[in-house]
């Protein structure tokens, strides 16, 4: 029964084996109808397809119809037998059916609707003559055809890697990959299997076993005992006994050496460090890094360089023990590692729960399309062999074994062509220059259209003006999509390169557009809100100094008026005093000092009749036309008035403090006669010096 099934098996993979990458595309894959009536590859590489009428563009994984009104299409004046094509430089490509000929722009991808008006008779005989029409299969062509027992057949062609294109007339397109190598698969008694198992050495009771550099080996059996065998005594030196914490492992997977003391033991449920010369425990620097994903060890492996790989049931890690850090691995297409080996030139590969990945220098996921079984490899089952092929056991006692080199080739990279757009979720054939601020949303789909390994292939892409950095994209169907929403307005390129499993990059495609500003954000508003802002500001401006000066004018006012107040009490002091202070009868320190320096004169000077108005300017240092302004400004009065007006409030100061006689008191405040005091005195005062001094009583 198992010799049975083990048949079975092997023909189920030698059936994937031989038919690995082809592909057959249908109505599901966006092909319109199964009905392919011509299938054209464009310069970039894209296949234009004719479905009765209804066309569409391979994108890299599926198709997309292309519009075409076929009512502004040529109408041909009689009906044809056939299908024919025919380029007109490298840019417009003629196309026709039984009733129309169509124009398809190759550059802009999109048909051009004035066919009519291109055409000339030289041309329309040209398109519709025998050179033009759909050639038939070649005999290598009819020969793969034949082996692919494919029928119904209306076209063959080879795409530039030369793989075969097949239309059919109602089963969509077959496609068959160029020739290249294949792994083989190895089943029953082959010694390849048994290498790729005897690396897990699941042998009887033994789990596995580490040579250690003193001659002993570290062996754990199927009861989780770790310990010691004795080669020479051929004994057994257990550890559980003396190190108790090794019975909380449920089961003990394999062992990878650190360095010539510590040994690295990974469980089902845990790592631990196990130091083989003093026989104690530590813990994994960096179990907890990785038991975030997954406390069960499946494989470990050392490479060339010293980097330390953990594969766990949830994702590949490296340990880069010089620096202490640790790194799961990304873009492999599965993250459950069953096994790990080196390859002839030290690259690491890895066997998972979905084929096969190699994983330095860059990670390449090979699956059906290179020949490698799309199921699980077994748990520690691989190796190298002398003549360079990696061996992968399969299980059920299959293993399948190929040559990296032959597998995965030294290929140029393609370049990028983007085969659809989308601005705000609508497919655009064209992606304007300038958009909308509300045209933000934008989708870019893009592929190398390599249709013969596309799971070999890495994109990166980035907006510059958004990103700096470069994003990654890899998920083996041949097509990848970035997508940017809510851009702001700004200059923008999308760029985005390939790479094949060498890690070479291929060149870039770039595609530039703006995204403009709303009419309120545009140079020409802001400047307008500038103006407007100055026009504000100007206002508020002049209504703030118009405020000003009426605050200041009417600040002034008040002082004038305070001036004129204090000007007033200052001249009726005067007045009315027969005290002359100067702090009463000025206004300011200037005025009174000067009016000090005046009565200072006056009195030294108050008993000689001469003393005028020029000698006093002389005695105070001021000219008599200043001295005269001043005078006027202060009191209202003429120096010779203020003159005459200090000697009679001497006079009455004389009279009220004094016994001296009327014609003494005017000798001494220089008046010649006592007439002229008298007469003088009355006009001050309002009665004479005798009344002054000696008032009437009903007066008092």
């Amino acid at each position: 029964m198992r010799r049975k099934l083990s048949v079975i098996i092997w023909c189920l993979f030698a059936c994937i084996n031989y038919m690995s990458g082809q592909r057959h595309w249908t109505v599901a894959d966006g092909l319109p109808t199964g009905e392919v009536q011509q299938i054209v590859e464009l310069p970039n590489g894209q296949m234009l397809v004719n479905c009765e009428g209804v066309f569409c563009l391979s994108n890299g994984r599926s198709f997309d119809v292309v519009p075409c009104d076929q009512s502004r299409a040529y109408q041909l004046p009689r009906y044809t037998n056939r299908y024919g094509l025919l380029w007109e430089g490298d840019s417009l490509l003629w196309l026709h059916d039984f009733y129309r000929i169509f124009c398809f722009d190759a550059h802009q991808r999109m048909f051009v609707n004035d066919a009519g008006n291109r055409l000339n008779d030289k041309l329309q005989k040209d398109i519709l003559s025998d050179k033009a029409s759909t050639p038939q299969p070649t005999l290598s062509q009819r020969s793969i055809i034949d082996s692919l027992h494919v029928g119904d057949i209306t076209l063959a062609i080879n795409d530039r890697q030369g793989g075969l294109w097949i239309g059919t007339r109602s089963s969509g397109i077959y496609y068959q990959p160029p020739h290249r190598a294949k792994p083989e698969i190895h089943t029953g008694d082959d010694p390849l299997i048994g290498m790729a198992r005897s690396a897990s050495l699941r042998s009887g009771q033994t789990t596995f076993v580490l040579e250690l550099p003193d001659g002993r080996q570290l062996r754990c059996d199927s009861l989780c005992r770790l310990g010691y065998y004795l080669p020479e005594q051929q004994t057994t030196i257990s550890l559980n006994d003396k190190l108790p914490t090794l019975n909380q492992y449920r089961h003990m997977v394999g062992a990878c050496p650190l360095d010539a003391d510590w040994v690295a033991v990974y469980t089902q449920n845990g790592i631990f460090m196990l130091n083989t010369k003093t026989d104690t425990l530590a813990s994994f620097p960096h179990a907890k890094d990785i038991e975030r994903y997954s406390s069960k060890y499946n494989c470990m492996l050392k490479d060339k360089d010293g980097m330390l790989w953990i594969g766990t049931q949830n994702g590949l890690f490296v340990v880069n023990p010089s620096k202490s850090t640790i790194t799961r691995v990304s873009g492999m297409s599965n993250d459950c590692v069953r096994s790990l080996v080196l390859d002839d030139k030290g690259h690491v590969w890895a066997g998972t729960s979905y084929g096969v990945s190699r994983v330095t220098p860059t990670v390449v996921n090979l699956g059906t399309d290179d020949g490698i079984p799309a199921i699980s490899m077994m748990d520690r089952a691989a190796c190298l062999t002398d003549e360079g092929r990696l061996v992968f056991a399969v299980g059920g006692g299959m293993a399948v074994a190929f040559k990296p080199d032959e597998l995965i080739g030294s290929e140029k990279p393609l370049a990028v062509v983007l085969t659809r757009i989308e601005i705000n979720g609508e497919n655009v054939q064209k992606l304007p220059k300038s958009l909308t601020h509300t045209q933000n949303y934008l989708t870019f789909h893009f592929s190398t259209l390599n249709y013969a390994n596309p799971s070999h292939d890495r994109y990166r892409y980035r907006l510059v003006g958004l990103e700096h950095e470069w994003n990654t994209c890899n998920d083996g169907s041949g097509q990848c999509i970035a997508s940017y929403k809510a851009l702001p307005p700004g200059n923008y390129s999308f760029e985005v390169q390939a790479a094949t499993a060498s890690g070479e990059w291929g060149p870039v495609t770039k595609l530039a557009f703006v995204i403009s500003h709303p009419w309120w954000l545009t140079w020409w508003a802001k400047m307008l809100y500038c103006c407007l802002v100055l026009a504000i500001a100007g206002r508020l401006i002049a209504l703030y100094l118009k405020k000003k000066k009426a605050k200041m004018e009417h600040e002034n006012d008040q002082r004038v008026n305070r001036l004129f107040e204090l000007r007033e009490e200052a001249r009726h002091q005067f007045a009315e005093s027969a005290n002359i202070a100067p702090d009463k009868i000025t206004i300011n320190a200037e005025e009174e000092k000067m009016v000090s320096k005046m009565l200072k004169a006056i009195e030294a000077h108050i008993d000689d009749e001469q003393y005028n108005a020029d000698q006093l300017a002389r005695d105070i240092a001021m000219s008599r036309a200043s001295l005269y302004k001043k005078m006027q400004t202060i009191l209202g009065i003429t120096p010779t008035d203020f003159i005459r007006n200090v000697r009679l409030k001497r006079a009455a100061q004389l009279l009220a403090d004094t016994q001296l006689s009327i014609n003494e008191i005017a000798s001494r405040v220089g008046f010649v006669t006592a007439r002229n005091f008298s007469s003088q005195f009355k006009k001050m005062f309002g009665v004479t010096p005798s009344e002054y001094r000696d008032p009437p009583k009903n007066l008092e």
